[in-house]
């Protein structure tokens, strides 16, 4: 007896989710790194306002 077409439709839909996973993931990072550097940026603008006013 065959797979079902349901049994198939999942079958391909396995790799295609774990593709998606996979960018998601990707996307998470980039967004956190981009999201750190600009609280750095942030952070050394205060520093140099700090220093301005000492």
């Amino acid at each position: 007896m065959g797979k079902t077409s349901d049994q198939n439709e999942r079958g391909e839909l396995k790799p295609r989710v774990a593709e998606l996973e996979k960018i998601l993931y990707q996307y998470q990072n980039r967004n956190f790194v981009m999201e750190l550097r600009a609280s750095l940026d942030r952070i050394e603008q205060m520093k140099r306002r700090v220093e301005e006013l000492e």
